[in-house]
């Protein structure tokens, strides 16, 4: 109940768009430095066994797949933030 009034507060707000904006970019951001980070760390491993290099390998694998997926996410945010914008624009309520 409360998260939906919160949500309708932020929809009456002109500059709620501004902030969603202001957010995606941060959000896109913390994505990049948080691959570059875990990427950095990552190879600064050395493994001391063929167990502990599997370990290493397993471990930047799925990295590697999650940090290609997370951009997916802002994308979706971004569509999200168009069909609001569309809406209201067509005459319908911002909730």
């Amino acid at each position: 109940m409360k998260a939906n009034q919160k949500f309708k507060g932020f929809c009456k707000n002109n500059s709620g768009y501004t902030q969603v904006v202001g957010g995606l970019i941060a959000l896109l951001v913390v994505i990049a430095v948080g691959a570059m980070i875990f990427f950095q760390v990552i190879d600064s491993f050395d493994g001391t066994s063929d167990e502990a290099n599997d370990t290493i390998n397993e471990t930047k694998d799925m990295g590697e797949t999650v940090f290609g997926l997370l951009p997916i996410i802002a994308l979706v945010l971004v569509a999200a933030v168009i069909i609001g914008v569309v809406i209201t624009m067509g005459g319908g309520s911002k909730f």
